[in-house]
């Protein structure tokens, strides 16, 4: 049998012994990699520790493996291994010795291509130990002696990055802010140490690794583990997610990102493991399987099984109806997992978060977005209209600061005539932009489990006179309650107007919807484009309803900063064009909410003063 391991005489820059990557006091190291440039590429060498030769099916430490399914490093899980120590220090990869391993093998393409995936048994000699600090710069420092193969780990690992998000997948990382997306496309926050290049080297080549190891076990009709992923029915569109998740990742603001972090979490079911293929949606996969990090997972070590004893041409250790029943176990405990965080974490915050929501004197305005969404959830689904609370709620609201899910609480879920002026304003805010009401609505379905609202649009003329009424409707049950009929002369700008209308309904306050285009029998659109009455409307809001009546077109605000945190100044420039003519302006302040207002309300009085001086 063939024994994969690198021999003297490598290219310059290749990593020419493999490197495990984990933080130093790791004892349970079940991974490397090692990469060689080619002519073309790269070849990519996964190796994964031979556990299943160490363990035996049925044993005492495989029972207790299967019951604890992975290993517990801290959380309310606590610290908890999946094997014994012994076990663990016996199977483990280490510098300075000999260790079996399941060598998975890769041609990686500059494109970031993937084939001739080769799985053979290994030996692996001379690996070397680093932790992602090290990594980090040994790849920054080009005196570092291993800067050349870490350099070339690292190019592997930004191609197949770059090839997966070309294919769909969601996957996206802000090392500086800290936040990633996972495997199943979920808006994750890294550990501190994580925060760097080695966390995307592994990331990328672990996957790789474990979708080359499904393909391979297709292609051989190899009866596996599989881990399949699925989106809700609620779920949007994978290039509206798409696009949302790098809008967000590009704004860096920790509010949008915790939004997010709660929209995929509620639309992403949880991965499952299955004998089947069924795909995965996250990686937008035909197919995906753990099978990197069998002293961790128990899944991992069920695969590896299977593919040592395909390789070994012995039959599999487990029958059709045994393997499924590994499945069923591995998904029903970590269901109970959820469910028992889930539970933790309300009995530890609950009364806390109560007590905050009713505290009379508290200074909310200093918490960040978690910890006052927290406070927000526990006051609006317990009717606790402390005083403080709704201030900073309606402050927050008018500061457009509110995520979609917390302007669904306190729009739709808050009640009581306490929350009324927290209330009034986030309908405010959301008539200011009313592009948010379509996502607020959609927050309320999934939260509630109902279809999303239905639109009906019809619309009258064409070209530049077209006209388009729109009309929301929400169903839940036998109860239908349905929004006022809004015009506009584009059709997102209808669906925003009625969407607007419809929240107002559900939300039992007065409707500050309205027709940004005149729908009369005859089809024919305004004949004047006349600016709307500012009256005590926000600036952004009427500029938002001149770009729909096409008054002014390529509306924009770019938004900067300068100073230290605490000393923040955001500047603010909107612009657009009119009659081709381009206008903008630019404020300062303190939020950044107040320096977009005050930038649209420069830009308005230019449009004001261009559209006096073109009538003079």
């Amino acid at each position: 049998m063939s024994r994969v391991q690198f021999t003297a005489g490598s290219p310059v820059g290749a990593l020419t012994d493999p490197v495990m990557i984990d933080s130093k006091e790791t004892v349970d190291r079940d991974d490397a990699i090692a990469v060689h440039p080619t002519s073309d590429g790269w070849r990519l060498t996964v190796y994964v520790a031979d556990v299943a030769s160490g363990v035996a099916l049925g044993s005492d430490a495989d029972r207790k493996a299967l019951r604890r399914r992975e290993s517990a490093y801290g959380g309310w899980r606590g610290r908890a291994k999946m094997l014994p120590r012994p076990v663990e220090d016996r199977l483990t990869l280490a510098p300075g010795r000999a260790c079996p391993a399941l060598a998975v093998q890769m041609k990686v393409g500059r494109d970031g291509s993937v084939n001739h995936v080769e799985v053979e048994r290994a030996t692996v000699r001379g690996a070397l130990a680093m932790d992602h600090a090290e990594v980090a710069a040994a790849v920054r420092n080009s005196d570092h002696p291993l800067h050349a193969g870490l350099r070339q780990a690292a190019a592997v690992s930004e191609v197949l990055l770059a090839r997966r998000r070309e294919h769909g997948a969601l996957a996206l990382y802000d090392l500086l802010s800290g936040w990633a997306t996972d495997e199943d496309g979920t808006v994750v926050r890294l550990a501190s140490f994580e925060r760097n290049i080695a966390y995307v080297i592994v990331q990328e080549c672990m996957i790789a690794a474990n979708t080359a190891l499904a393909g391979w076990a297709a292609e051989r009709d190899l009866p596996v583990l599989f881990r399949n992923h699925s989106a809700s029915k609620v779920a949007p569109p994978r290039d509206v997610l798409l696009h949302d998740l790098d809008l967000a990742f590009t704004a860096r603001s920790d509010a949008r990102l915790a939004a997010l972090q709660q929209r995929t979490l509620m639309t992403l079911r949880a991965a499952e493991y299955a004998p089947f293929m069924g795909g995965h949606w996250g990686l937008n996969l035909p197919g995906y399987l753990h099978g990197t990090s069998p002293l961790r997972r128990y899944a991992d070590l069920v695969v590896q099984r299977i593919i040592l004893s395909h390789l070994d041409k012995t039959a599999s250790p487990y029958s059709a109806d045994e393997l499924h029943a590994v499945a069923q176990a591995l998904n029903d405990g970590a269901r109970q997992d959820r469910e028992a965080e889930s539970e933790s974490r309300k009995s530890v915050t609950h009364s806390r978060t109560r007590r905050a929501a009713a505290d009379d004197s508290a200074d909310y305005s200093r918490l960040d977005s978690a910890a006052f969404h927290a406070i927000l959830k526990r006051g609006c689904k317990e009717q606790i209209a402390g005083p403080s609370l709704v201030d900073e709620a309606a402050r927050r609201a008018a500061d457009q600061n509110l995520t979609s899910l917390e302007q669904q609480l306190v729009l739709l879920v808050a009640g009581g005539a306490g929350w009324q002026p927290a209330r009034v304003a986030c309908l405010q805010a959301i008539a200011a932009s009313p592009e948010t009401a379509v996502s607020v609505l959609s927050v309320h379905a999934q939260v509630n489990g109902c279809e999303l609202p239905e639109f009906t649009v019809e619309a009258r003329g064409q070209g530049h006179d077209a006209v388009f009424r729109a009309q929301a409707s929400w169903t839940s049950g036998d109860d239908q309650v349905t929004g006022a009929e809004r015009s506009a002369s584009t059709k997102k700008g209808a669906r925003h107007q009625a969407a607007l209308s419809l929240l107002a309904r559900l939300a039992d306050l007065p409707d500050p919807s309205r027709d940004l285009a005149s729908w009369d029998r005859t089809g024919a659109a305004p004949a004047s484009k006349a600016l709307p009455p500012a009256e005590d409307r926000s600036p952004v809001s009427v500029l938002n309803e001149l770009e729909q009546t096409r008054v002014i077109t390529g509306l924009t605000y770019g938004m900067s900063s300068d100073g230290p945190g605490h000393q923040m100044v955001f500047s603010c420039t909107a612009r657009a064009d009119m009659g081709g003519q381009s206008l903008s302006a630019t404020a300062s302040a303190t939020k950044k909410a107040t320096a977009k207002a005050n930038a649209a309300d420069g830009l308005l009085t230019q449009i004001r003063a261009a559209r006096t001086e073109s009538h003079a």
